[in-house]
This record gives structure tokens, sequence and C-alpha cells, in this order.
């Protein structure tokens, strides 16, 4: 087994703390993890790192910045599927589905760790509590995906875009990444318009009707909420949907 570098513990610790944060860990977790090793690689903003028909041989760690999946139509519309943020492993699934149907893409300067196919399975052999917290998170990842539907397919402008900010808030502050009220988010209006399903003006309206009423303001890559009751309520936010804390 190569000697372990400062990347690798780095990796390691992510993750231990993300996955503690689903499950107490083991003391055989804990070892398991530990004889990960992964190849650390900072990645430019506005990068497309993983590609739709890619045969993928790693899983992607992300241990800094803000990635995306997102697929794109004909003319090049793309339309964003989720968000990742420090801890997540957004190609989880290419463990079992070889072939990617989707693009992961940078949105800020990321700084990401591939580990190998093999290294995992290993480690998830040797553990079924690993495998069952890794199941868990396939799981919220699908509980994320029904609330999207239910938010772009049903929400108006304004009640979607201060839905997206609660969830936002919800899994930031989860992996302690918040500060007093707000967060760095270094996603565009554009890039929110992808996710959300609306025009830029249509986000830039919404963000204009939710600083008024003096609930958000979102400025130089930075968000903070000023009244998360009335927020959550324009929202009809329940984050039962995150799994949080549980």
């Amino acid at each position: 087994m190569s000697a372990v570098s400062d990347r690798d513990e780095d990796a390691q610790d992510i993750l231990i703390r993300r996955l503690q944060a689903i499950d107490n860990l083991t003391a055989q977790d804990r070892h398991l993890i530990s004889s990960l090793r992964f190849d650390v690689v900072d990645i430019p903003p506005r990068t497309d790192f993983v590609r739709e028909g890619d045969r993928q041989t790693k899983c992607c760690l992300l241990m800094d910045g803000v990635v995306i999946r997102s697929n794109f139509t004909r003319s090049g519309e793309r339309q964003i599927q989720s968000v990742h943020i420090p801890g997540d492993v957004p190609d989880l699934q290419s463990l079992h589905l070889r072939r990617m149907d989707h693009y992961i893409g940078s949105v800020s300067q990321c700084r990401v760790a591939f580990v190998a196919h093999d290294q995992m399975l290993r480690v998830l052999r040797d553990s079924p509590h690993l495998t069952a917290i890794l199941w868990r998170e396939t799981l919220i990842d699908a509980a994320l995906y029904r609330a999207i539907i239910v938010r772009n397919a049903r929400l108006g402008s304004t009640e979607r875009l201060a839905h997206f900010i609660c969830e936002m808030w919800c899994r930031f502050d989860a992996v302690g990444l918040t500060d007093r009220n707000g967060f760095a988010f270094p996603m565009t209006q554009e890039m929110v318009g992808q996710v959300l399903g609306l025009s830029i003006v249509s986000v830039n309206r919404s963000m204009q009707i939710l600083r008024s009423d003096r609930l958000v303001v979102w400025d130089r890559g930075r968000i903070d909420i000023l009244d998360w009751t009335q927020l959550a309520e324009i929202a009809q936010f329940d984050p039962t949907f995150l799994h949080l804390n549980e």
C-alpha cells in the first residue's frame, strides 16, 4: 500500500465527517476509510470534469467548492438537476452504473478527491455498516429529486427561489459552512435559473421581491437570510426531505 499523503488524510477526514453526520462510525469503519488513497485535483470554475457517456472507474469526493449535475438539450440549454457541496460524493452511482447519463461540473474553484472504484468496493465489502450508510445517502438523493419535482412543477417563481435558498441554507449549515445568518454561495442567477427552470429575468425579479420584503440579501457571492420563518413560509419549506440529524 502506498504511503499516506497529507491530501489523502484531508480527503479521509472530510469523508469521515460527512459519514459521521449520518451515523456513528465504528473503529473498523474509520480504519477502512483510512486505507483509501485519493487523487486530489484542483478544478477551475465552470469546468465539466465528468461528461455524459463517460465510463467511470473512480468516484469523486468534493473537498471544497460547489459542483452541479446537469444535462443539456440539443440546442445547448442546460438543466441543473442538483447542487453539491463539500463532503458530497455526486457520482456514487458510478460504482454500479458505469456509463454516466449526465455531466458533473464545477461552479467555483473546486478541490475534488478521486478514489478508484475497486478501493471503494473493497471497503464496502468489508463493512456492511458503511454500505448501509452509503445506501442511505442514495435514498436521500432520491428524496431531493422528489422535492425538486414538486418545487419546480407546482410553485411560483418566487416560492421556488425561496425554497431553493432554504434548502441550501440547511445543507450548508449541516456541514458547518454557515456563519451567523448566511453562507458563501458562488452560483450566478443564471445558474439558479437553470436549477429552477426559470429565466434569469424571473430569478432577478423574484430576488428583488425577497429583498424588498427584507427576507434575503444576495450580494457578491453571499446569501444572508434576514427572516427565516417568513422565508420558509413563503417557500412552503419542510426540511424533512433532507433527512438531516436523524
